[in-house]
This record gives structure tokens, C-alpha cells and sequence, in this order.
């Protein structure tokens, strides 16, 4: 009878820690890093750029470099790509080294806001080309 006891208590460890090990499977995803070359010019738009990015599903941090024009984005590969992200900074407004040729260039600096209340329509030299402004 002991040795009955012992045996289904065996299985039981073997099916629980099975269980454990399983669900903490693919929790361990190896996170992937895409670095490319983006079109803005100021502090504005490199804090839109990154926050944009932190919000799209995937990316674990993004950042933006002003003097380089390089964003460096940290990724789930499960949940994302390079050709989403991609089109995440495009549909920010932004055209990227990996852009087609038939997206426009440029940023929406319409609402003349950008973080911590600075003005982007004075501060960005881009802000002409999206506003239409001709000054």
C-alpha cells in the first residue's frame, strides 16, 4: 500500500512540475533589436516618434537619437516585426530608410504642440512642409 502511495505521489510531482514548466515555456522570448534611419529634425518629434513607438504592441522600448536620426527599437518578435514597425513610425507621419518610395514625406506639426508645450510649427525647420506654411 506505501508503494502505491509513493508511486501516485511520484506521478502527481511528475504532472505538476510538467504543468509549471510548460506554462512558463515561451515566457522567456528572446527580444530582437531593429535600428533605422528616420526623417525629423527636433526634440518634438523625437518624443512622438518614441512614445508612438512604446505604445505599439511588441515593442518593448524605442528610442529615437536627434543627432543621428537613428531609432533604435527593442521588440518582441512574436508579436511584431520590422515591417510593422515599419509602418508604425510611417503612420506617425515619419518616412524611414525602409519606406517605399511613395510615402510621403514629413510629420503633422497641424497642431503646433509638442511635448512640454513646446511649439513645433517655430522650433521644427519641417513644420513649413506640413502646415503649407510658405514662410
Amino acid at each position: 500500500m506505501k508503494t502505491m502511495k509513493n508511486i501516485a505521489a511520484g506521478i502527481f510531482t511528475m504532472i505538476f512540475l510538467a504543468g509549471i514548466m510548460n506554462s512558463y515555456a515561451g515566457v522567456a522570448t528572446k527580444s530582437e533589436t531593429l535600428k533605422m534611419k528616420v526623417e525629423f529634425t527636433c526634440a518634438s518629434c523625437q518624443a512622438k516618434i518614441q512614445t508612438g513607438l512604446s505604445k505599439t504592441e511588441g515593442v518593448e522600448k524605442a528610442v529615437a537619437d536627434l543627432s543621428t536620426k537613428v531609432v533604435t527599437i527593442t521588440y518582441d518578435p512574436a508579436k511584431t516585426n520590422k515591417d510593422k514597425l515599419v509602418k508604425a513610425v510611417e503612420n506617425l507621419g515619419y518616412k524611414t530608410e525602409y519606406s517605399s518610395t511613395t510615402t510621403k514625406p514629413g510629420h503633422d506639426c497641424k497642431d503646433e504642440k509638442g511635448p512640454k508645450g513646446s511649439n513645433c510649427a517655430k522650433t521644427c525647420p519641417e513644420a513649413k512642409k506640413c502646415t503649407g506654411d510658405k514662410k
